[in-house]
């Protein structure tokens, strides 16, 4: 008789959720998440470069042409405290190994996003692994929220954006501070302190530098670092947390949030100083920040995919507590979720540690400084915290629920309601790349669903002047013109202006004079890009009723009588115009005067000081020049290639 071996027995189901549940293995579904994820961003990635991309990248094309050197693509870069280099060194890779098409750029942003939705992933499976109401299926969960952050339709406007590639970069290095901090969080608990002390003081501070030097928000690493630690590393009288915790702390957190925040408050001319091309105050700001951040979770927990997008320069400064009504709801709002937080820390770590995170990751870009009011990548993070919090609540509700009977279909109804989850989210965010694809399509969508965004209703005027309707930019202009908004109608009277002079070589004397009646208001950056853009016109071209010295005469009247400080960008780039139109206008006296007025802010480009140079020699102010040059020096890199033939061609025009 044939011996019948004996099967294996069948592992309980509990042993099946460990290695995953009914997701089977979570790396297979990971890879099927992430290649879903690439699939629905697949149409946008043939988009256009749009908005901020273009002067941040045009260094490449200056490095490529052989203008410049691969120096001053990397350190050039003004933004930020410390000009971001690990981001202009990603756009430089991208540049040197396929070109400027933006393709290849926004194919890199999504490989990013990958990335990053792998690290949350192991980030969220080692936390809830710890977690009382969610360890059972911590894999499943993971993948679940993993998956919701790939493809959630807000995450867009960052992957397609180019430039937001800095926040990307940004986030990837702070995801692995916080994956290293757990790792060396669980080795001090296991006893290993040498190992525990290798990853808090040495891995978690490279990565938090690392992200710092591709955008400023690297900084909030230690800070995101304490909200995983009080909600998944608790502490007690019998096991209190260890000394070396607290060190990584205090030298790691406390101590370097106490010195930025002498530094940015003291004198508190630094941090003010930026209000002055604001429309709106620092008190302001503090009152609309928190609709913003009650806003920004209506769109991740109800996202309507027309609405989003970049053109959020509409959204409402709130002027008391009840202008708008909504303030002072937002501000109880914050107030109470602050308290369900720390109400949740103890049975809840996932409450506690989602709203938190949400909060902590909103702590530099939604407080005090004096940033745009509102935009979705500065959700990019902090939406992890979001989900989690969101995911603590359904388990919390879920378990004062009657327990479902051993035959009951709930577990496969959560399972049916997950899988549609993600498939909602990835159509949405399918239909958004599309968006994504053509800046036409992006500006009509959004000159439908804010109509009372200035950027949207310049940009449509851009769309309709490029057709050659010189008609209906005509009729768009005036509609500008008497716009509620003062921003948008001082902005459309410089627009007119150049309108006129491109398309009939001849101005209005109206215009001209309503654009002058604009002296002592205060100049926007977009005010500025415009009068640029006229004045490079008026460098090559004539434009009958508009001089040189008539725009360079208008432009002094308008940054000498600005409400802001004569080093603000958009008032020293004005009066650097004027200078420029000066000179090329005949009056080389003038020229210099205002070249000097732009060089003694102290904050003007080195081509400022070159200007100038060359004004004090054509004067015979040679000591002047002498002087300017000696700045210059000092002022400008060795690597600079042109700055240094600027140098050297000085010194050879100064007598000897």
């Amino acid at each position: 008789m044939t011996k019948i071996e004996q099967k294996a027995p069948i592992p309980p189901r509990s042993a099946l959720r460990d290695r995953g549940g009914f997701f089977g293995d979570p790396k297979f579904w990971l890879l099927l998440i992430l290649a879903l994820t690439a699939l629905v961003y697949a149409p946008g990635l043939n988009g256009p470069f749009v908005f901020d991309d273009t002067p941040n990248l045009r260094p490449l094309h200056d490095w490529l042409s052989g203008i410049t050197g691969w120096q001053e693509a990397l350190f050039g870069n003004r933004s930020g405290m410390f000009g971001r280099p690990l981001s202009m060194l990603s756009f430089i890779l991208n540049a040197e190994l396929f070109g400027l098409a933006p393709f290849s750029f926004k194919v890199t942003n999504l490989l990013i996003h990958l990335v990053c939705g792998g690290l949350i992933y192991a980030l969220l499976r080692r936390l809830l692994s710890r977690d009382p109401q969610l360890g059972q299926r911590g894999t499943q969960a993971a993948l679940t929220l993993s998956a919701i952050w790939l493809l959630h339709p807000l995450q867009v406007s960052t992957v397609l954006y180019i430039v937001q590639r800095m926040a990307q970069l940004s986030t990837l290095f702070i995801l692995l501070a916080l994956l290293a901090y757990v790792h060396g969080r669980e080795a001090l608990e296991q006893g290993r302190s040498r190992v525990g002390s290798a990853w808090l003081f040495l891995a978690v501070p490279t990565a938090t530098a690392l992200g710092l030097l591709c955008k400023e928000n690297g900084a909030l690493a230690p800070l995101l670092c304490a909200v995983l630690e009080l909600g998944y590393f608790r502490s007690s009288a019998q096991a209190p947390r260890p000394r070396i915790v607290k060190a990584f702390f205090c030298l790691g957190l406390i101590l370097p949030m106490l010195a930025a925040i002498f530094w940015y408050t003291w004198p508190p001319s630094r941090l003010l100083a930026g209000y002055s091309v604001r429309t709106f105050t620092l008190g302001e700001r503090l009152l609309s920040e928190p609709r913003a951040l009650f806003d920004y979770i209506g769109c991740l927990l109800l996202p309507r995919g027309p609405t989003l997008g970049v053109y959020t320069d509409d959204f409402p400064v709130s002027h008391g507590l009840l202008h708008p009504v909504t303030t002072l709801p937002a501000l109880l709002g914050l107030l109470a979720l602050a308290a369900i937080a720390t109400g949740a820390r103890r049975n809840s770590p996932a409450i506690f540690t989602g709203i938190a995170f949400f909060l902590a990751g909103h702590a530099m870009e939604s407080t005090a400084f004096p940033l745009e009011l509102y935009f979705e990548h500065r959700n990019y993070l902090p939406s992890v915290g979001i989900f989690l919090a969101l995911a603590g609540s359904v388990v919390w509700i879920a378990g004062r629920l009657p327990a479902p009977a051993s035959d009951s279909p709930r577990p496969q109804l959560w399972r049916l309601g997950i899988w549609a989850l993600c498939a909602m989210l990835a159509a949405a965010t399918a239909a958004r790349s599309w968006v994504w694809q053509s800046w036409t399509v992006m500006v009509k969508q959004a000159v439908r669903q804010h109509p009372d965004s200035t950027r949207a209703q310049l940009d449509n005027l851009s769309l309709v002047w490029n057709t050659g309707s010189m008609e209906e930019t005509r009729q768009l202009l005036d509609k500008l013109i008497h716009s509620s908004n003062p921003v948008t109608r001082q902005l459309a009277l410089m627009a007119s202006l150049k309108q006129q002079c491109v398309a009939d070589h001849a101005i209005e004397p109206a215009t001209l004079a309503q654009v002058r009646a604009l002296a002592g208001i205060k100049l926007q950056l977009a005010d500025m890009q415009t009068l640029e853009a006229l004045g490079g016109y008026l460098r090559e071209s004539d434009c009958s009723g508009l001089s040189k010295i008539d725009l360079a005469d208008t432009m002094r009247e308008i940054v000498d009588a600005a409400p802001q400080p004569q080093s603000n960008t958009a008032v020293w780039r004005v009066r650097f115009m004027a200078a420029d139109l000066y000179a090329r206008g005949g009056q080389p006296d003038e020229a210099q005067r205002q070249a000097e007025l732009t060089w003694s802010t102290g904050v003007a480009d080195p081509a400022v000081g070159v200007l100038l140079a060359y004004l004090q020699i054509f004067n015979s102010d040679f000591v002047g020049a002498r002087r300017t040059l000696a700045q210059l020096r000092a002022r400008i890199a060795h690597w600079d290639r042109r700055g240094q033939n600027a140098l050297l061609d000085i010194q050879q025009r100064l007598p000897q």
